[in-house]
């Protein structure tokens, strides 16, 4: 019976020992266990017209607005990233290259864009606003590597602070990279 009891007490002591090890991972963690669907890729005609869809030529009352240096427009894309990590998956790649080639499209090679990294609201707020920011700052070094100029881009991270489904705020569509048109440089 001694026996039974110190074996018990011994597996409640790793049982405790394994709980301290991942409960912090979890603590802080802003994603969720990694999807397991796919999200389909944007061509970059699709992110084009995300970005400028209309509303650079937009027609209002017979007026017709030719350019503009207020934002156009801001597309959502599902970049791949390794777990609670700014690191980008080997699938992230395809995305990135179709957001390159738009970038330096006759369309918009002119403009400005923000890169805004965006979590759900699971987790710590501080960590999930830091990650959102270095997640942001991990697809603007892949653009500028991939030829995109650097001056034109600029990284923000809201964390969980614009949720794209506020009624579901743990729901993974929240967890994105925003590209924002910012209009044309100065």
């Amino acid at each position: 019976m001694k026996a039974s009891r110190r074996a018990l007490a011994h597996l409640l002591q790793l049982l405790g020992i394994a709980l301290l090890v991942v409960a912090p991972r979890f603590a802080f963690s802003a994603d969720s266990a990694p999807d397991q669907g796919s999200t389909p890729v944007l061509s970059d005609q699709q992110i084009q017209e995300g970005l400028k869809g209309g509303a650079a030529h937009a027609t209002t009352r017979g007026l017709r607005r030719q350019s503009s240096s207020a934002p156009s427009g801001s597309i959502n894309l599902n970049i791949a990233f390794e777990y609670n990590s700014f690191a980008l998956k080997p699938e992230a790649s395809e995305q990135l290259r179709q957001l390159t080639s738009a970038l330096t499209s006759d369309t918009l090679r002119a403009d400005r864009f923000m890169v805004a990294g965006h979590t759900d609201a699971k987790g710590n707020p501080q960590f999930n606003k830091h990650l959102s920011l270095q997640r942001a700052e991990s697809v603007k070094r892949y653009l500028v590597a991939s030829g995109v100029d650097g001056s034109r881009l600029v990284a923000v991270g809201y964390g969980a602070e614009q949720l794209l489904d506020p009624d579901q705020p743990n729901d993974a569509r929240n967890r994105r990279v925003e590209i924002r048109d910012l209009g044309a440089a100065p």
